[in-house]
């Protein structure tokens, strides 16, 4: 194999940089979409009759999903372009929401299915979007790409699930309706994302590079390893085991609460990802963590009889904690990888993100039924108190000696470099 460079006139940076929003709004489309059907699954663990270990499958079967498209989509992303990744892929979820709205007559096995194909989804379009929004902002604001990114994912990840919580406990259809705004929002998805031009114009001959780049092995296990277990591992927490151990308190109407902790965990993630941007990574990286031990130490409260009230701060704590963990882990992976291994490596450090969906169910297969006490909870926290010192010792130092690195050699210089054998 050999490279070639062929004359042709690209986007300047400029005319790249406007095509931010349509990214967006593609990102916030998949995002809702994913996350909605989680009200009713809770919904269908009664319907069904199944437990708390059921539930919490349903978000592990998503995590399995994302192991090949992560391990793939971004290395694939680097060597053939973004476009030809998230746009294709993106339609997969509207196969994923018309299996999944065939559990009402096949049961368990098609949501397995459907959760299986979001996961699919997910970990191509969200790891590849978020690379290809910070190469549309250019190098000098690539940090402001990555808050955006976060952002559209996260008001995705809050308004999917609450409009579907309010449609699952009080709307007629409840395994029908909540599926209706996520078709809507993943066709426009996909017609945004098809608009939005190409930014990796170097074409590299060669296999597929997955994995760690050489010489960022040190940065992945002292701060991108630790934070990613952050991010989503007490997000998917508060959206099942607290539901779950709340209505078990007493409480009535878990699914609309469901929806409503979401709203509150993905909302104040979206809100403290310019706080994630001022603090730097050195710093947000341990504020996350106590922020996630927090969210468990109120969780703890909320789960006792009573005490659904602590369900907010539990999720505003969990959520501040993930902006500040999804933002900073991208920016020390940009600046850790060079421009033509980026996809991969957050594609790796997306699957560490996604095994905190496997979490809980770990937890409840570990704790038994001492999981109703929340004393499981509690030793949760404590794992996250030693992420902060990772991140606040080792993990720190670390960052503070990285600098940024150059985005994409050509875009925008009017090159186009294509390989041919």
């Amino acid at each position: 194999m050999s490279a070639r460079t062929v004359s042709g006139v690209g986007p300047t940076q400029v005319e790249l940089t406007r095509f931010q929003p349509r990214l967006m709004i593609a990102l916030f489309g998949i995002a809702a979409s994913t996350q909605s059907p989680s009200p009713v699954l809770l919904f269908y663990t009664d319907r069904l009759g199944l437990g708390a270990i059921e539930l919490t499958v349903f978000f592990a079967v998503y995590a399995l999903g994302l192991v090949p498209s992560l391990l793939l989509g971004g290395p694939y992303s680097d060597r053939f372009g973004r476009r030809t990744v998230v746009v294709p892929v993106s339609l997969l979820s509207v196969v994923a929401l018309l299996v999944l709205l065939l559990a009402d007559t096949a049961g368990q096995p098609a949501l397995l299915i459907g959760r299986f194909l979001q996961g699919v989804t997910s970990g191509a379009v969200f790891t590849v979007g978020t690379v290809w929004m910070r190469e549309l902002a250019g190098r000098e604001r690539a940090a402001s790409a990555a808050m955006r990114a976060s952002a559209a994912m996260a008001v995705g990840f809050a308004v999917g699930p609450f409009v579907a919580g309010v449609l699952v406990q009080w709307a007629p259809w409840p395994t029908v309706l909540p599926f209706a705004l996520p078709l809507l929002l993943v066709l426009l998805a996909f017609a945004m994302a098809r608009t939005v031009p190409e930014t990796m114009t170097v074409r590299r001959p060669g296999r597929l590079q997955i994995g760690v780049p050489p010489g960022a092995g040190r940065g992945f296990l002292l701060y991108l390893l630790p934070i990613g277990l952050l991010v989503y591992t007490f997000a998917v927490l508060s959206l099942t085991v607290f539901p779950l151990l709340v209505a078990r308190a007493g409480f009535g109407a878990t699914l609309f609460l469901a929806g409503f902790m979401a709203l509150i965990v993905q909302g104040s993630a979206a809100i403290s990802t310019p706080w994630a941007k001022r603090l730097r990574p050195g710093r947000s990286g341990p504020v996350a963590a106590l922020l996630a031990a927090a969210g468990c130490g109120f969780g703890y409260l909320a789960v006792q009889p009573g005490g659904w009230a602590w369900t907010v701060p539990a999720s505003l704590a969990i959520g501040i904690s993930e902006g500040l963990a999804i933002t900073s882990g991208i920016t020390v992976a940009d600046r850790l990888a060079p421009p033509h291994r980026r996809g991969g490596l957050v594609s790796v450090f997306y699957l560490v993100v996604y095994f905190g969906f496997m979490v809980p169910t770990i937890l409840v297969l570990l704790s038994g039924d001492s999981l109703f006490s929340g004393e499981p909870i509690l030793v949760l926290g404590g794992c996250a108190l030693v992420v902060t010192g990772i991140l606040a010792g080792p993990g720190r130092r670390l960052v503070n000696q990285i600098a940024p690195v150059p985005l994409v050699a050509n875009a925008g210089e009017g090159r186009r470099t294509t390989s041919t054998s």
